[in-house]
């Protein structure tokens, strides 16, 4: 039996889809990345308070080894700090993608979960270390950028959704 009342006609995914409130959440969830990516930049050019090395240092064959003087000095992170900045390898790294649903942000560099979270590589099989105690005290940089950028990421998803329902572009095809 009917309702009473009145009826569209369509689907409810034709009427979000009429409206572009996909499109609308597509653009509110890129604009987040985006403010993530560059707060997680802006942690990554932090100067290190940690040692000063004036020696170059080159994995080969699986080991880290001194390879002569450097051409310049880099001043390192000291432990719980964002990792500073030597190559720009890893702040050059982070990136906002597209995936089904949403966006990643992050980076493809092992190394850069191992800064996050920190390794122990005494016994490793995989990439043992010449010192066999060596143990890489955690210096986050994604986490904190995360945190500090949470509520400009909210306003700024607030603001594209906001705008984008109000737009008269958003008006639903053929009512």
């Amino acid at each position: 039996m009917a309702m009473a009342g009145w009826t569209l006609g369509v689907s409810p995914s034709e009427v979000i889809a009429g409206l572009g409130i996909l499109g609308a959440r597509d653009a509110a969830l890129l604009r987040a990345g985006i403010i993530l990516q560059t707060q997680w930049s802006a942690q990554l050019n932090q100067p290190g308070s940690g040692q000063t090395y004036d020696t170059e240092f080159r994995t080969i064959n699986g080991r880290v080894v001194p390879v002569g003087k450097a051409a310049r000095s880099h001043t390192a992170s000291a432990p719980g700090e964002p990792p500073a900045p030597d190559t720009g390898e890893l702040k050059q790294s982070i990136a906002v993608a597209r995936v089904a649903g949403g966006v990643r942000v992050g980076s493809g560099l092992r190394r850069a979960l191992a800064l996050e979270y920190g390794v122990n590589v005494s016994g490793s099989k995989v990439s043992p270390h010449p010192d066999a105690s060596f143990v890489l005290q955690a210096r986050p940089h994604a986490r904190p950028a995360l945190k500090k950028a949470k509520r400009k990421m909210t306003k700024g998803i607030r603001t594209t959704l906001s705008s984008a329902v109000r737009s008269p572009s958003l008006t639903p095809r053929g009512l």
